[in-house]
């Protein structure tokens, strides 16, 4: 498999992190590179990262990458990070999709203040109440921990590593210290730090 990533890509940190968490980094080559470049467009038309290149599958969007890379991991015996039984299915796909809008909003406000010219305050402002909204009502439950990690611990790490990372000054764990707690007991394991991002 070949996965196209950027270092600094939240979405491809996520992708990176579940290969890690799976062994499937094993079977994986990792390319750099960015947007722009012409072979990742031929495999993903929007240059959006990351991108999946197995054999003929070809993937873009990281939830879809995710799912593909999880079926592999149960084939070969391994529980599900997804369908982690039917009576804790839709809590944990919500606390996934709020971690994704997480990174949406935290995405978008990054590259708002990157921009050379006026940025918006109504955006930036619309997306900090997101941020502060998705932040405190993030299910602890449904989240697993060092023992029982699924795809909404791996996108809630992404997302909240994404927030030091660019968007340090919000101080996210000051909305939701139990969060911020177990998100620290997470910090450690090897998926996490061998997937940290770089400028």
């Amino acid at each position: 498999m070949k996965l196209f990533y950027s270092t600094t890509s939240p979405f491809a940190r996520k992708v990176n992190m579940l290969l890690h968490y799976t062994g499937l980094i094993e079977q994986t080559e990792l390319l750099a590179t960015s947007f722009e470049s012409e072979e990742l467009r031929e495999f993903n038309p929007l240059g959006k990262l990351p991108a999946l290149v197995d054999g003929a599958t070809r993937l873009f969007d990281s939830p879809l990458i995710c799912e593909y890379l999880d079926e592999k991991y149960e084939e070969s015996g391994k529980p599900s990070l997804f369908h982690c039984g039917k009576a804790d299915y839709y809590h944990i796909q919500s606390a996934h999709a709020l971690a994704d809008g997480i990174l949406d909003a935290a995405v978008a406000t990054a590259m708002e203040n990157r921009r050379d010219t006026e940025k918006s305050a109504y955006w930036l402002e619309r997306w900090q109440k997101a941020l502060q909204a998705g932040i405190r009502h993030a299910n602890l439950r449904a989240l697993g921990d060092t023992n029982q990690v699924n795809i909404a611990t791996i996108s809630t790490m992404a997302a909240l590593g994404y927030l030091d990372f660019r968007l340090d000054h919000y101080n996210w764990r000051s909305w939701n210290s139990e969060l911020a707690d177990w998100q620290q007991q997470l910090a450690a394991e090897t998926w996490v730090l061998a997937t940290a991002p770089k400028e």
